[in-house]
């Protein structure tokens, strides 16, 4: 089988555009929630908090199409695939003819153009009175317009896909493009998450009591819920004798992900873990690695009650005992909760945290949980060691469940 390589990144995130940036805010504990702006406030109680996209503004796109009548994750989408193939050093618009792939997640989609235009148009205007702009935007409120717009903008003629799998949908995408270079389908893809900050999916998540008014504390005894964030961070996802031939620099390879459903509950997730335990034992497994092997998790993490203690049970399952020795992290502490695009950030601060050899911390967590089976290291403050393979774990809504093992590069 051909290895996989991670050969670029670019993101597009509440902690901003800048690559180091945002991994250094990361490594030194800033958090992006604050309060809500792209809302009204008034219209939720209590304190509302948002995780919002910073610095947009700073990313160059001026050399494509028209993205006006696209959606804000088409925005997010193109921006942070720029920023990873220039990361990549390819260029950014690539030689015909090539099949190379591009594969995004996302839960909502372009769920604001559909918003937009309700809040725009009155539901009785006929087809012939639209304007052109009411045309456009009722042209590209489609999920497809994420992955094609991105092809169409950097002329990438491979695979093309959207996965809708939620909060899952980036491991998804990352795992989905590592499958397609494995089996020699393509050489190189594009592969993340993007999603929108939308009124419906910040109100579902507020109306479901899962939105915390204070800090989000990962794993704590007294968490009390996760925030909505948005964004969108892209990987090049690379055949390794594709890289090497362009002498391009080598993040970290991908060695495996497994997939699972635990067929629960639409929203809540087995309280035993059933689906987690599967796609992680599936990712070491199918990568031929141990649980000794891992050096780090980055956890699903989102806060709330149900979710990480279904994820602490499912890792006390897979790890046992020497899950007490194995550095966790709750990036969502820090990121807010993504959606899409949230298992694509942490993608990117695993395989940093591979180039770095060191573990970001998890914000406001004071006092793990008493009710876990297995306690597990979740520091405070990021730490420099020996990073050698990363779990990453990605939940969502439905019951799907992705996990996917970054590991260090070493030729043979």
């Amino acid at each position: 089988m051909k290895r996989v390589v991670i050969t670029g990144l670019g993101v597009v995130s509440p902690l901003g555009c800048q690559l180091e940036a945002f991994w250094d805010q990361l490594t030194s504990g800033t958090t992006s929630v604050r309060p809500l702006t792209k809302l009204d406030r008034a219209e939720y109680r209590g304190n509302p908090l948002a995780a919002e996209v910073q610095g947009l503004e700073d990313v160059d796109l001026a050399d494509g199409e028209d993205l006006a009548p696209y959606g804000q994750a088409v925005h997010y989408a193109v921006a942070a695939a720029r920023l990873s193939l220039e990361d990549a050093g390819l260029p950014t618009y690539l030689p015909s003819p090539n099949n190379h792939a591009v594969i995004i997640g996302t839960t909502s989609g372009n769920q604001d153009m559909v918003e937009r235009t309700i809040n725009h148009f009155d539901l009785q205007t006929t087809e012939d009175e639209l304007s052109d702009e009411a045309a456009q935007m009722l042209a590209h409120f489609r999920p497809l317009e994420l992955s094609a717009t991105v092809a169409s903008y950097y002329n990438l003629g491979g695979a093309n896909l959207v996965i809708p799998t939620a909060c899952a949908a980036g491991n998804y995408a990352i795992g989905t493009a590592y499958s397609l270079i494995q089996q020699g389908r393509t050489q190189l893809a594009l592969a993340g998450g993007a999603d929108p900050f939308t009124r419906s999916c910040y109100t579902i998540f507020y109306r479901l009591g899962a939105m915390t008014q204070q800090d989000i504390r990962p794993f704590d005894e007294n968490r009390t819920g996760m925030v909505v964030g948005e964004g969108a961070a892209m990987l090049v996802v690379e055949e390794l004798e594709h890289a090497l031939a362009r002498g391009a620099r080598i993040y970290a390879e991908v060695t495996s992900y497994g997939l699972s459903c635990d067929a629960y509950h639409s929203t809540a997730p087995d309280p035993e873990g059933s689906g987690a335990i599967l796609a992680m034992e599936a990712a070491l497994r199918t990568g031929q690695l141990t649980a000794d092997d891992i050096s780090y998790i980055s956890a699903h993490g989102t806060g709330t009650k149900a979710n990480d203690a279904h994820e602490a049970k499912a890792m006390a399952k897979v790890f046992g005992e020497r899950l007490q020795e194995i550095p966790v992290s709750g990036l969502k502490s820090l990121l807010g909760h993504c959606m899409g695009a949230a298992s694509a950030f942490e993608a990117v601060a695993s395989v940093l945290s591979i180039r770095d050899q060191r573990v970001p911390g998890t914000r406001n967590t004071e006092k793990l949980d008493s009710s876990f089976a297995i306690p597990f290291p979740l520091r405070a403050a990021s730490e420099t060691t020996p990073v050698r393979h990363v779990l990453s774990n990605a939940f969502a809504f439905g019951g799907n469940i992705c996990s996917v093992i970054f590991s260090q590069y070493i030729p043979r």
